[in-house]
């Protein structure tokens, strides 16, 4: 089944979470790009066909669009919602070669929603704080989670087969000189992990975790790509 078949079921979905959420239909037209009239007949259930409905009875997957609808509402769009990434996860997992494979897609779908959830609950604290230090911290953890679930659909694409480890395009040698600038990095910041203040030691800190993970994705990205010529 094509991905466009699952985009259009998707948008039924989602057309009538957002109307049971307390999106008016105009609202919702205008963010899913279709007409008042069609979010009506979404709603009521009279347009969507048997594959919205199939979405509709997997409770694992509405979790995760009703998820996504209550992020909509409360971060705030303005243009027309993309739906492609949630129908290529529907589409992942309903069409799974395995249910273990059905199952991993799932997991993987519910992280994002978490990830998306966390996002959006730490840049609302960070805009409340009146402490620098503490809105950097929690601006890290609203960036860190977008960032995770950007991850996340990455590994969706690479386990669909949509990317591949070998379209890198870089050399061997390019990719260990960028995982031995990560590891002085990291070493650099020796020095300033012992403050004495504990929320800039928790900040330095996270950045020092930050690079020892750029040294060990670097690493895991030079065992899995095939060895290219060098560049003259």
């Amino acid at each position: 089944m094509t991905l466009d078949r699952y985009i259009s079921a998707v948008r039924a979905v989602v057309a009538k979470e957002m109307v049971r959420r307390g999106f008016s239909v105009n609202e919702a037209a205008r963010l899913l790009g279709v007409t008042a009239a069609a979010v009506s007949l979404y709603a009521s259930g009279k347009r969507g066909g048997e594959l919205a409905a199939r979405v509709e009875s997997d409770e694992r997957i509405m979790s995760i669009i009703r998820s996504y609808v209550d992020a909509i509402a409360e971060g705030g769009r303005s243009g027309v919602l993309d739906l492609t990434d949630l129908a290529q996860a529907v589409k992942n997992a309903f069409e799974a070669p395995s249910r273990a494979k059905a199952d991993v897609t799932l997991l993987i779908m519910e992280r994002i929603k978490l990830e998306q959830e966390t996002a959006v609950r730490s840049m609302a604290l960070a805009y409340r704080s009146a402490n620098p230090l503490a809105r950097s911290l929690f601006m890290q953890i609203a960036m860190d989670s977008m960032r995770h679930a950007e991850i996340l659909t990455t590994i969706l694409d690479y386990l669909a087969g949509r990317i591949k480890a070998d379209e890198i395009a870089l050399t061997e040698e390019e990719l260990r000189a960028v995982s031995e600038e990560e590891r002085g990095m990291r070493e650099s910041l020796a020095a300033l992990s012992g403050a004495e203040d504990p929320l800039v030691r928790a900040l330095i800190k996270s950045i020092e975790f930050d690079e020892l993970k750029h040294y060990e994705l670097v690493k895991a990205l030079i065992a899995v790509t095939p060895q290219r010529p060098r560049s003259s």
